[in-house]
């Protein structure tokens, strides 16, 4: 399943060109645009989006980080905790 026309949406969304329908916006399955219109960040996972872009538009719903990764567990998206190499030496 191609979820090109999800990821548009979302990224018009999250660009703020507009609402993500009417002329011009990709025909989403209705699944998929109600999961959209609700902000529901796991569906939106387990439909393929990148994780960039669910990022982005988690903190354009106001989700916080810990919310975030609470929401995406079990997903396969990655959300573990990182040293950054400047902080392990």
């Amino acid at each position: 399943m191609d979820n090109y026309p999800l990821q548009r949406a979302l990224f018009e969304r999250i660009r703020g060109s507009g609402s993500h329908t009417g002329a011009g916006a990709p025909v989403l399955p209705l699944d998929q645009e109600t999961a959209l219109a609700q902000g529901d960040l796991r569906a939106l996972a387990e439909y393929g989006v990148h994780p960039v872009l669910l990022n982005a538009f988690a903190r354009l719903i106001g989700k916080s980080r810990d919310e975030y990764r609470e929401l995406l567990v079990g997903t396969g998206v990655a959300v573990e905790e990182v040293t950054p190499r400047w902080r392990a030496s």
